[in-house]
């Protein structure tokens, strides 16, 4: 399957520089994997870490990893467009034992995916820049985890449900869903004929629901402040069919 591939991104190459002068404006299909950094508020997140006893998430931001593609159509008129769509995210965790030997973790993970416009304004046949936005929807999810030393036996955990004993062991998840649109500005060059690289950077502003905990539960009184808005960059490998 591979080689299949590989073999027609040849001769899909091989042809476009034949018949590209005379037929096609600039055509891109390419896609591939990203990693970025993206910077959050986190003080009302912090704050409800340091009541219960957990580590401080960081102040400078969090690693990234995902991976989209994008396509620039020969239409008439409008060379200049690039269509992309793309999803990252990260995962966060953060973790102690108190002095009353239970263990308490808290996890706290965003992800986005979504859809891109961009003005494309070439620089030669090696570099361009690029405008537009990136519109997408998403989660910010936080998990909390409370356990004994001894938790994990099959009938415990069943007996502490059907009991309706209170008990050390606990177990939320909280999710709120956004949707964000993101002004964005990036510089692309290609490394090889087949590889275009891409640096890209962004502000992502939000709207977002309400919190929900476990089974869908409305969350009251919870702080406005942990929300996805922040400025992010991104570097990204594009590996496809390009004619310049």
């Amino acid at each position: 399957m591979i080689l299949r591939f590989v073999f027609l991104v040849l001769i899909f190459g091989f042809i476009s520089n034949i018949a590209y002068p005379q037929f096609f404006p600039r055509f891109s299909l390419a896609g591939g994997p990203t990693v970025g950094w993206q910077y959050q508020n986190v003080d009302d997140l912090n704050a409800q870490m340091v009541s219960i006893g957990v580590p401080e998430f960081p102040k400078d931001g969090f690693l990234t990893l995902g991976g989209g593609g994008f396509i620039e159509l020969p239409i008439k008129g409008i060379d200049w467009l690039r269509i992309g769509g793309s999803g990252t995210g990260f995962t966060y965790e953060r973790n102690i034992t108190d002095q009353n030997n239970l263990s308490k973790t808290v996890i706290y993970s965003f992800g986005a995916g979504g859809v891109s416009f961009d003005y494309v304004k070439t620089l030669g046949k090696t570099f361009d820049l690029t405008f537009g936005a990136f519109l997408s929807t998403g989660n910010l999810t936080i998990q909390i985890y409370q356990n004994t030393t001894d938790f994990g036996n099959w009938n415990n955990i069943f007996g502490e449900v059907g009991s309706g004993a209170s008990s050390n062991n606990i177990s939320r998840k909280l999710t709120k869903r956004f949707y964000s649109a993101q002004p964005q500005i990036g510089i692309g060059f290609f490394v090889t004929k087949y590889l275009y690289a891409k640096l890209n950077t962004g502000y992502l502003f939000s709207v977002s629901n309400d919190w929900k905990v476990d089974n869908d539960i409305p969350v009251t009184n919870a702080p406005e402040g942990i929300k996805a808005d922040g400025f992010n960059i991104n570097f990204g490998l594009n590996f496809g069919l390009f004619t310049k």
